[in-house]
């Protein structure tokens, strides 16, 4: 395990386009890591959202944010998304949806996916103001990554790569740290209702990381977390812009 200062250069450099780390391949604490790396990408892409809403439409301020996301992420998420979408939408056994993962070309449950869930993502951030979008978008991100990295502490890896740092259980404390940060992301934003989106997102990812498991045949890939992350953050983003709707 290496010190926490080089897990969290190592989970920047390796899970966002910012070079401020190595790109190598990160171990169990930079991958506890992740909900703080989201917190920071959630945070940037508000502002830049924030600041551009004073020079364009609405509409092309909502989408500045999305591509800024997908490309702060250097798309790393969207691809494992949609990779997933290709592997476990299809009626094959678990050791051919493995291959599928592999394979970097995308079908068409890749791009059908992509489209409803960019929709459910773009339509739950169109009702979030966007003096508050700096601040959602930080719990947001947040969120889904620690609700997609929790399935670590329970969940194997589904290939046989001992060096992985999905193959290890991340630090339980210091994820502990990140949820609690993150829910007084949720309590800061002062919206009846946004403190259920963490446990929410994390039951969610739970569940669903048991069954990618059974459809994988036993574990889960880096493809299935980066899945459930871009999949939290279009469902976190619903919840959020309903809850605003409400107000």
């Amino acid at each position: 395990m290496r010190p926490f200062g080089a897990g969290f250069r190592s989970a920047f450099g390796y899970f966002t386009a910012i070079r401020v780390g190595t790109r190598d391949a990160p171990d169990e604490v930079a991958v506890a890591f992740l909900p703080f790396v989201g917190l920071l990408l959630g945070a940037i892409c508000g502002g830049i959202g924030f600041a551009g809403s004073f020079v364009v439409p609405h509409a092309i301020a909502v989408s500045i944010v999305f591509v800024a996301g997908v490309l702060l992420t250097g798309a790393v998420h969207a691809d494992g998304f949609m990779d997933t979408c290709d592997a476990c939408f299809a009626a094959v056994p678990p050791a051919r949806r493995l291959e599928i993962l592999r394979d970097p070309r995308h079908g068409t449950f890749a791009v059908a996916g992509m489209l409803c869930a960019s929709a459910l993502w773009l339509a739950g951030l169109w009702y979030v103001p966007f003096a508050a979008l700096p601040l959602a978008l930080a719990l947001v991100f947040a969120a889904a990554r620690l609700a997609s990295v929790a399935n670590a502490l329970v969940v194997p890896y589904a290939r046989e790569t001992p060096s992985s740092a999905l193959g290890a259980r991340p630090p339980w404390w210091l994820l502990g740290l990140f949820a609690i940060a993150t829910e007084w992301l949720a309590f800061a934003l002062h919206v009846r209702g946004a403190v259920w989106i963490v446990p929410a997102l994390i039951a969610l990812a739970l569940a669903c990381g048991q069954y990618l498991k059974r459809l994988l045949g036993g574990g889960l890939t880096g493809d299935a977390y980066g899945f459930m992350i871009f999949s939290g953050e279009a469902i976190g983003l619903a919840a959020l812009g309903t809850l605003y709707t409400r107000m």
